[in-house]
């Protein structure tokens, strides 16, 4: 992880501003020579909202039946080194520690409170076999390496955020729960 490059758009993150985030970290990536971190430029993940609205429906409506949810966490696994399948795995809560903590109520989660199966992330499958495949002998390619995990991570955030600004249009059951965020062992978490 590139906390530099982080630190450029995370403040775009943390206001909800998916687009001045994916903007500033795809104008980044095309100052550097052409790699195949750049096919990332563009691609978005948001074709796949409805499925994770459905996908946390249904976690949420089992989950629900068992306790009072209060709070639902997702994280995206370490895809920069587990290059075979990216997905999404979700943990529910019956509290809400907020973002004001220092985040150790995520800890505290059992196996029954967290979704039998992962969400498969699709579409990203060339960057993905990208960060299996090349070998970064150069700084430009690092760097592309970096700047395209960054994208990768806004465009996850951007799909938590609208399958929650979704489920607030259909009225269902999790639309009024906080809904927490982030890539697996990354100290940088959103809330919608």
């Amino acid at each position: 992880m590139n906390f530099e490059f982080a630190e450029q758009i995370n403040p775009s993150l943390t206001n909800l501003d998916f687009g001045k985030a994916i903007s500033i970290a795809e104008n980044s990536l095309r100052k550097i020579p052409q790699t195949e971190f750049h096919s990332i430029i563009g691609k978005s993940l948001l074709h796949q909202t409805d499925s994770l609205v459905s996908w946390i429906e249904h976690f949420h409506k089992t989950l629900s039946l068992e306790c009072e949810i209060k709070a639902l966490y997702f994280e995206m696994n370490e895809f920069d080194i587990n290059t075979d399948v990216w997905y999404i795995d979700g943990f529910g809560f019956e509290k809400d520690g907020g973002l004001d903590s220092d985040m150790e109520w995520l800890c505290d989660v059992y196996g029954d409170k967290m979704t039998g199966q992962e969400f498969v992330l699709s579409g990203y499958e060339q960057q993905q076999n990208a960060f299996e495949s090349i070998e970064l002998d150069s700084d430009h390619l690092q760097d592309s390496r970096d700047w395209c995990e960054q994208l990768i991570i806004a465009r996850f955030m951007e799909l938590m955020f609208c399958a929650h600004s979704d489920s607030k249009k259909k009225g269902l059951g999790w639309a009024t729960i906080p809904l927490y965020y982030t890539e697996y062992s990354y100290d940088f978490i959103l809330r919608s």
